[in-house]
């Protein structure tokens, strides 16, 4: 395994900018990005990288619990490298209490 390792807090604080950021816009799914969410909250590339980490996370080991409030659906890699990079992300029931 490559990269920053993120812990249990860290991944629960990601998640919950992940949600804040659906329910802002009004999205139940969406097909986003750990730039996105970072900018949208105007955090730092580091931040990214570490929502990046979690979203691998959660749509590698199939996670779908409710303390995260959404599922990783799928990933879209860039044109270029296999390095997954946008999202697809969904809701899950009971999220809008979470944000």
């Amino acid at each position: 395994m490559t990269g920053i390792r993120t812990d249990s807090t860290r991944r629960y604080e990601c998640a919950h900018l992940v949600c804040a950021y659906m329910l802002s816009q009004n999205l139940n799914t969406a097909m986003v990005t750990s730039s996105q969410i970072a900018r949208f909250h105007n955090l730092s590339r580091r931040s990214s990288q570490s929502i990046g980490h979690m979203l691998n996370f959660l749509y590698t080991n199939h996670i779908r619990e409710a303390r995260f409030g959404f599922f990783v659906h799928g990933t879209l890699p860039l044109s270029k490298c296999d390095y997954p990079h946008h999202y697809t992300v969904e809701l899950i029931d009971g999220a809008r209490g979470l944000a």
